[in-house]
């Protein structure tokens, strides 16, 4: 994940506390690119957390999570795992480190992995917001390939099989546009988020296989 330093470590505590919210309390869950593994310190310790990233470094020397279950180096558009095996799947700015042509082939996978039933909680980078698009993209954020609008992620998740497909609000504001804004609290932004799809900065999606 990267976040914007203007917020900082508030920013991106906020956006994994906000995404952690829409975890069931079903077991085992997949974190799909789980980097340096901060959101498993979130999920309760009787839930079972596997995650795989393709940086051995995240899983070892730079992990910041709690104590999981499993910690798996390797592809996340091959997944050595079972089909049908995880209640729920975390894919958490993930799908915009990927060129357009492997982000379906990724969905794929993780509708694969995840158990009849199960959930996904996917978030990205909303490319279609009406201000600021531009800090998700290079130069300004080299590391993403390809990003989408609301409307391309809800379709490709429709494409692969997913149901129940969802979108939850998060902020308007990848950096203020006045010191006013500073005071605006965030459950209104959040509110004016999930309102106005063209305001919303960093969307989380909820679907079901």
């Amino acid at each position: 994940m990267s976040f914007p330093e203007e917020f900082g470590a508030d920013y991106h505590w906020r956006e994994l506390r906000n995404a952690h919210r829409h975890v069931p309390d079903r077991s085992p869950i997949l974190d799909i690119g789980c980097g340096s593994g901060l959101i498993s310190r979130m999920i309760r310790s009787n839930l079972s957390y596997v995650g795989i990233d393709f940086n051995p470094n995240y899983l070892s020397r730079d992990w910041k999570g709690r104590e999981v279950d499993g910690k798996l180096v390797g592809s996340i558009l091959r997944l050595p795992l079972v089909s049908d095996s995880f209640k729920s799947v975390l894919l958490l700015h993930v799908i915009e480190h990927l060129p357009q042509q492997l982000q379906l082939p990724l969905l794929r996978e993780t509708y694969q992995v995840l158990a009849p039933g199960g959930k996904l909680i996917i978030s990205t980078p909303n490319l279609g917001t009406w201000r600021n698009a531009d800090k998700f993209l290079p130069p300004n954020n080299p590391k993403h390939f390809h990003c989408l609008r609301i409307e391309e992620v809800e379709d490709l998740l429709a494409q692969v099989g997913f149901r129940e497909i969802k979108r939850h609000g998060y902020d308007i504001f990848v950096e203020y546009p006045s010191p006013l804004a500073r005071f605006i609290p965030y459950a209104l932004r959040r509110t004016l988020a999930s309102a106005f799809p063209a305001l919303e900065k960093h969307p989380i999606f909820t679907a079901v296989k």
